[in-house]
């Protein structure tokens, strides 16, 4: 009679609880625990990419059963402090890496009987080149690309920031627009930047139409600087550009050392006036480009520093395209 009451409840808890004898794990007496229903299910979260010395955030919240604790622990990369490593969320600061790095952490639930499950997820973090690199080519196709009527539309919006290029003084506009098309042209040359190159090519065609900057100073020999490298890249994907920058160059004044630019041995310095000065270590050159981009997230260009940041993204294009060939 024991027996068949014992039998009486367990088939009763396995009809309330869902159960089949497929999911009925352990029956210790007249008590079944359903494995499909009660078992814990950790969820590390998604894999993300993440730039260096950022704070990030790893969130095991959508962890699902009774779960009772939490534990964070790291399985590869360059060691971190994790912060709340004992809650569904920690956070930890991306170590600041040379080069692209992944960083793997397993999250641990535990639930009120004892029960485990884990999960892990991926954390690449890129080297401040890397997003120094996109910033810059975000902001050379908007906000410091040179103010040209035609091409207002996109020349005046990044996340709603208009164009910082507008009234600039003439030595400054001129040396602006130089760098500005040595920059995309390098870009494109060196497949840095892999976007359709048309938009770029229509302004181009329009600045060599511009007068040519009257001025004899370091301003003008930027802008010839510029036309230099577009008649590079135009030499074989537009023969008629081509033939009108060689054209405007005839007679335009040229930079002593164009390739100082290009190497790192030489930085535009933009304080009082414009200048080129000479840079004892070229990994100086790309540190502080880096560092000029770095500060510009996350907010409007000003007009004042247009000049620095389109010499900046002209840095980290060379540093970039010189390492990829």
């Amino acid at each position: 009679m024991r027996l068949k009451c014992r039998l009486f409840v367990l088939l009763s808890l396995t009809a309330l609880f869902g159960c089949d004898d497929g999911s009925v794990r352990v029956c210790f007496g007249d008590v079944v625990f359903c494995n499909q229903a009660f078992d814990p299910i950790a969820n590390a979260g998604s894999d993300q990419t993440v730039a260096a010395g950022a704070v990030v955030t790893l969130n095991g919240s959508n962890s699902t059963g009774n779960i009772q604790s939490y534990s964070w622990a790291q399985t590869g990369g360059p060691s971190v402090a994790l912060t709340d490593a004992n809650r569904a969320r920690a956070t930890f600061v991306s170590p600041n890496v040379a080069v692209a790095t992944t960083l793997t952490f397993r999250l641990t639930v535990v639930d009120s009987l004892n029960q485990a499950d884990s999960d892990s997820t991926d954390i690449g973090v890129q080297a401040p080149l890397a997003v120094a690199l996109t910033i810059a080519l975000e902001l050379l196709q908007g906000p410091l690309q040179p103010t040209l009527p035609a091409f207002a539309d996109a020349s005046s919006t990044v996340d709603g920031c208009s164009s910082a290029t507008i009234d600039l003084p003439p030595d400054e506009a001129a040396a602006q627009i130089g760098l500005w098309l040595a920059a995309r042209s390098l870009a494109i040359a060196k497949g840095v930047d892999a976007n359709d190159p048309s938009a770029f090519l229509d302004a181009a065609r329009v600045l060599v139409a511009a007068p040519l900057a009257p001025m004899q100073n370091v301003g003008g020999q930027l802008e010839s600087f510029g036309f230099v490298l577009l008649g590079a890249l135009a030499s074989e994907r537009d023969p008629a550009l081509h033939e009108a920058v060689v054209e405007r160059l005839a007679h335009a004044t040229m930079l002593v050392d164009p390739a100082g630019l290009l190497s790192g041995r030489a930085e535009v310095r933009h304080v009082d006036r414009i200048a080129i000065e000479a840079v004892p270590d070229p990994t100086v050159a790309t540190a502080h480009a880096v560092a000029r981009l770095l500060e510009s997230r996350g907010g409007c260009v000003a007009n004042r520093n247009a000049l620095d940041l389109t010499a900046a993204g002209l840095r980290v294009i060379a540093d970039t395209a010189q390492a990829n060939d």
